[in-house]
């Protein structure tokens, strides 16, 4: 990603790992996991073995596909909060510190 430095990915990439481990252990996911697997399962008997390999090859390139977008768009979400909190944190700067917060005596 442009202007991410190396380090932020990875830390991210890190994060992500371990939210996705969780969630998959949550029983509100596990459940929803074990359906798609048993789905899959029903799917791969239809399948001759040449047709198998190549949803196989699909679903992998898919999935890679899709987490790498999905990563993309955590990172740039995160990066985005945090130049809003940095542009509210400045903006609060410039108000009078006795106007900050309703502490501004209403006007007479």
């Amino acid at each position: 990603m442009d202007g991410v430095p190396p380090w932020l990915i990875a830390a991210f990439r890190k994060r992500i790992d371990v939210l996705g481990q969780r969630m998959r252990m949550h029983p509100r996911h596990s459940t929803a996991w074990k359906e798609v697997s048993e789905l899959f399962e029903q799917l791969k008997e239809t399948f001759s073995e040449e047709q198998h390999r190549q949803f196989v090859e699909w679903e992998d390139r898919f999935s890679f596909q899709e987490s790498i977008e999905k990563e993309e768009m955590y990172v740039r979400g995160f990066l985005d909060g945090f130049h809003m909190y940095a542009s509210i944190d400045e903006l609060i700067r410039q108000i009078p510190v006795d106007e900050r917060f309703g502490n501004a005596d209403p006007p007479q």
